[in-house]
């Protein structure tokens, strides 16, 4: 099971909650709540040491740390802008909110929201910016303490998805839920099981203790000094920030636009007297009580370990609200540093395997280099005779410039550019355009084709009347004559073939519809320019049935017999 940590940090203290389970069914194995030394040289090494020190004890788990810092801290503002996803409203959330954040430097700030209601044209957000300087400065003291934080959130947001986990906030009821800190108390107006509103309120439980100033006032690395009051006053003090708080409470329930009436007031944080069990405007006030009975918590004051529980339970996945305050910059702030390492020792493996690699690649290199100058050298021995060794080349004469061309290239100091493997491509270019020349010289280039064949235009003819034997009936050729004719103008080559022919049957019509066929036929080969039939006659009566025709020319045309034959092939 997951194992999760929750910090809450103070001005003066701290608390830490370590669960062990899932967001549904979880226990609290370790908790501590205690204070930083005050007076010191150095307020922050002292705080970081208490720290370490409780983290170290708790045995707090290092990859699923959540911090909650003083609410005091944020400014709270309400916009609206039309419906957009969550990552475009990221992108904007600063230039819309920038006006409204006139005490600060927009660039100085991180910038969180939340969704509060939607409408079908607008969203209502409510948005917190907090110092990117203070923000840092409690991060750090948790990194240093040896719990850096995978996330950061305010002690209202934490003290929000502690409450909605507990089921104490309803959806047909609304609750005032209020944390009490050293120097500010946060207060969370939920609705419907939804937050409607949230601010802080500049009082807290030490607001009495002139030795505590608000947050931001002491500058970094100074103590405040404490002057010296009497009990009576402290007391008097104390009952007026009680007084206060109680008053701005009342403020808040007032100006409430909730659509349920608001039931309850929940507090948790510091223990004031006299403000849990009374009413405010006839609201009760509770603790806000969100542990589960024997899960760990202790069995008297668990209100101070609420905000830290409720960063502990969201590192679980546990709550409604995913507040953001490592966006921007400060999200990955140490994520670099925990990474270092590891990156470290893979970009070694890496840088060494590539060293392997290229060593490997230039051996192969070698040898097929190696292996292409033998290859060369052998085509030199293949094509150029050499006397003095006894050698006689495959050409008798070679032309000079590839003789020369040849020899330099199977020398190292030739002078040629090209690598070995490129001068054999240019020998066999240079084979190739010879051997085209001289084939050209001799007529062999296929400029020069042979004329179309006369025996093979009358074979065609005859063969086509020999497969028609059957629906032409008994056919005599009386006189053959096959002629090529030459090229004329836009006109090509044909061979014109000449037959005499008789044509025997039952009947002379028989014996003309059996003509006709023939020439239709003829008329439908492919390689059959033109027919150009002459007159047909009777067999005398004496002679028997049949028609007999004289000079029956048909043109051909064999270079379409080739074409088509190239296609049939392809």
């Amino acid at each position: 099971m997951a194992k999760t940590c929750g910090i809450r940090i103070g001005p003066r203290r701290f608390e830490i909650v370590v669960l062990d389970g899932t967001a549904k069914k979880h226990r609290i194995t370790a908790f501590r709540t205690g204070e930083f030394p005050q007076g010191g040289e150095n307020p922050t090494a002292d705080a970081e040491a208490a720290l370490a020190e409780a983290i170290k004890d708790l045995g707090v788990p290092s990859d699923a740390i959540g911090v909650a810092i003083d609410s005091g801290l944020a400014a709270y503002r309400t916009l609206k802008l039309p419906v957009l996803e969550e990552s475009k409203i990221a992108e904007i959330i600063k230039f819309e909110v920038e006006s409204q954040l006139p005490q600060w430097n927009i660039d100085d700030v991180v910038v969180d929201f939340m969704a509060l209601d939607k409408t079908e044209s607008e969203t209502n957000l409510l948005v917190t910016a907090v110092p990117k300087a203070q923000l840092q400065r409690e991060l750090d003291v948790c990194t240093r303490a040896g719990a850096e934080p995978q996330e950061a959130e305010l002690e209202a947001t934490a003290m929000v998805n502690a409450a909605v986990a507990a089921d104490i906030c309803h959806v047909d009821d609304a609750q005032l839920l209020v944390h009490i800190g050293e120097v500010s108390t946060a207060v969370v107006v939920m609705d419907g099981g939804k937050v409607r509103s949230m601010r802080a309120i500049r009082i807290g439980a030490l607001a009495h203790d002139a030795g505590v100033a608000e947050a931001g006032t002491v500058p970094e690395g100074e103590t405040p000094v404490a002057p010296i009051v009497s009990p009576e006053e402290l007391e008097r003090r104390l009952e007026q920030s009680v007084s206060r708080i109680r008053r701005e409470l009342s403020r808040t329930l007032s100006a409430a636009r909730t659509a349920n009436p608001i039931s309850a007031i929940y507090v948790c944080g510091w223990e004031l007297p006299s403000l849990v069990g009374s009413k405010i405007q006839d609201v009760q006030v509770y603790e806000l009580d969100v542990f589960e009975e024997d899960s760990g918590q202790p069995a008297q004051g668990a209100g101070p370990l609420v905000v830290a529980y409720g960063v502990a339970l969201r590192q679980l996945g546990g709550g409604p609200l995913r507040a953001s305050l490592r966006r921007e910059e400060l999200r990955f702030t140490g994520t670099l540093e925990r990474l270092e390492m590891p990156l470290a020792i893979a970009v070694l493996l890496l840088v060494t395997w590539l060293a392997i690699v290229n060593i490997f690649e230039h051996k192969r290199l070698q040898r097929a280099d190696n292996d292409v100058t033998l290859w060369l050298q052998s085509a030199r021995n293949f094509l150029i005779s050499d006397p003095k060794a006894g050698v006689a080349g495959n050409l008798s004469k070679p032309w000079p410039e590839l003789q020369s061309y040849v020899e330099r290239a199977v020398r190292e100091d030739g002078g040629l550019e090209e690598t070995s493997a490129e001068r054999l491509v240019e020998i066999e270019r240079r084979l190739k355009s010879k051997v085209t020349e001289l084939n050209s010289k001799l007529g062999l280039s296929g400029e020069v084709t042979q004329p179309q064949s006369a025996l093979e235009a009358l074979t065609r003819v005859t063969c086509l009347l020999h497969d028609m034997r059957d629906r032409v009936g008994r056919v005599s050729i009386r006189k053959v004559l096959a002629d090529t004719q030459p090229a004329r103008g836009p006109e090509g080559e044909t061979v014109v073939v000449t037959l005499d022919l008789s044509f025997f049957n039952d009947s002379s019509t028989a014996a003309t519809m059996a003509y006709e066929t023939f020439k239709s036929e003829l008329e439908a080969q492919p390689w059959v320019k033109g027919v150009r039939p002459e007159a047909t006659k009777e067999f005398p009566a004496d002679q028997g049935a049949g028609i007999y025709t004289d000079g029956f020319a048909i043109v051909c045309d064999l270079s379409k017999v080739a074409r088509a034959a190239e296609g049939a092939g392809s």
